[in-house]
C-alpha cells in the first residue's frame, strides 16, 4: 500500500472529510484498485488514501482527467436550461421556472442527461446529481407557490445571490481551472505542497470552499475533490418538508453536519453505509435539545448508548458535528459549516 496524505487538511473542517471522500470516489472510478481510507493517528490527524498504486503521478492524472471530461460542451455540467441560457440543468437550486411548460422542459432535459448517463455506465456523476437533488415541483406553500429549494442536499450552499446556481457556478469553473493543470501541479495541490486558487483569483475573501469551511484561498484540486465528495451522502426527498440528507441534523437551512473519524482502513462503500447509518444520526444529537434538531421531543438521548456502541464496534472513535450559520442579506443568505466539535466514542 501507498498513502497518500492530505496534509493541509485536518479533521475539524468539513471540506476536508469531503476531499477525502471525493477523491476516492474520483480514483475508483478512474480505475485504481483496492483504494482505502484512513486518518493519521495523533492530536493533528490527517486524511489518508491508500493504494498499491497511490503514486502522486497517478492520483495527479487520474483528478485531472476526471475534471478535464467535465469541461467539455458536451458533459452534462455544460447543460444549459435552454438555448443563450447560463443557468445549469443540472442545478438541484436554480431561479424560479414558472410556467407548466417550463417545468415538462426541465424535467424532460433532465431525464435525458440521465438516460444518457446510464447508458454511459457513469455512476459516479449519476451519484453525484442524485445527491444533489433537483428543483422540488412537488413541494408548495399554502398559497400554491412552489418551494423549490426543499428537493435539494443540505450540503449544496451555494448562494444564490445574481441569480447563481451550483453546476454553473461551482462545477464548471473548477472542472476548467483542474483541467488547465499538469497531473503534477494537480497532486501538489492536494499533498498541500501548494495552494492555487484559480477561480478565487487566491484573494482573502474567496467563496471557493463553498460553505464547507471559512472563506479564504483554497486550492481548487482540492475543493473539486470535495464537492464530488457530495456524491457520498444520499438524500431522501420528502411531500412534507426539506429533502433529507445524509449527514444533517436539525433545521432546513441551519442545523448540523456529521461525519465519523475511524481507525484502520475503510473502502468507500464502508463509509457510505456508516455515513447513511441511523446510528451515526443519532450519535451525532446528542447533547442537542429537540428545539436544536427541530423536533417536539427528543428520544434520541435514551438511544445515544446504543448507537455508540454500535460505532465504537465499528472502528469509530469520534463524530464530528459541524454547526450550520447563516451570514450576509435575507435575499440571499450564505451558509457555511462552522469549526467541527468531535464527540468521541471512547474507542481508541
Amino acid at each position: 500500500m501507498t498513502d497518500f496524505v492530505l496534509t493541509t487538511a485536518e479533521s475539524k473542517t468539513m471540506l476536508s472529510h469531503l476531499a477525502l471522500y471525493g477523491l476516492a470516489a474520483i480514483v475508483e472510478d478512474g480505475g485504481l484498485e483496492d483504494v482505502r481510507l484512513s486518518w493519521t493517528p495523533g492530536m493533528s490527524s490527517r486524511p489518508v488514501l491508500s493504494a498499491p498504486q497511490a503514486d502522486p503521478e497517478t492520483i495527479g492524472e487520474i483528478v485531472r482527467r476526471h475534471a478535464a471530461r467535465h469541461d467539455t460542451p458536451q458533459s452534462w455540467p455544460s447543460r444549459q436550461i435552454s438555448a443563450g441560457e447560463q443557468r445549469a440543468l443540472m442545478s438541484p437550486r436554480i431561479s424560479v421556472i414558472s410556467s407548466s411548460e417550463g417545468w415538462h422542459s426541465l424535467q424532460e432535459r433532465r431525464h435525458d442527461v440521465l438516460d444518457q448517463l446510464t447508458d454511459a455506465r457513469a455512476l459516479l456523476d449519476l451519484r453525484l446529481i442524485a445527491a444533489l437533488g433537483e428543483p422540488s415541483y412537488w413541494r408548495k406553500n399554502r398559497q400554491g407557490q412552489r418551494l423549490q429549494d426543499d428537493g435539494a442536499s443540505r450540503l449544496e450552499m451555494q448562494p444564490r445571490n445574481q441569480g447563481s446556481e451550483f453546476v454553473g457556478n461551482r462545477i464548471r469553473p473548477l472542472a476548467a481551472a483542474v483541467a488547465a493543470r499538469t497531473a503534477a501541479a494537480v497532486s501538489d495541490g492536494l499533498l498541500g505542497h501548494t495552494v492555487r486558487d484559480e477561480i478565487g483569483k487566491d484573494r482573502p475573501d474567496s467563496r471557493t470552499p463553498t460553505g464547507l469551511a471559512a472563506p479564504g484561498p483554497t486550492d481548487n484540486a482540492l475543493a473539486w475533490c470535495a464537492l464530488w465528495g457530495i456524491s457520498q451522502f444520499p438524500i431522501a426527498p420528502r411531500s412534507t418538508g426539506f429533502a433529507t440528507t445524509s449527514g444533517h441534523i436539525g433545521r432546513g437551512t441551519a442545523g448540523y453536519f456529521y461525519v465519523p473519524v475511524w481507525n484502520g482502513r475503510w473502502s468507500t462503500a464502508r463509509i457510505r453505509t456508516v455515513l447513511a447509518s441511523g446510528q451515526l444520526s443519532r450519535y451525532a444529537a446528542i447533547g442537542l435539545s429537540p428545539s436544536d434538531l427541530g423536533r417536539t421531543s427528543d428520544d434520541a438521548a435514551s438511544r445515544g448508548e446504543a448507537a455508540r456502541e454500535w460505532l465504537a464496534h465499528r472502528g469509530v472513535t469520534a463524530v464530528v458535528r459541524f454547526p450550520v450559520h447563516r451570514f450576509g442579506s435575507d435575499s440571499a443568505p450564505e451558509r457555511r459549516a462552522m469549526l467541527g466539535e468531535l464527540l468521541k466514542t471512547g474507542r481508541r
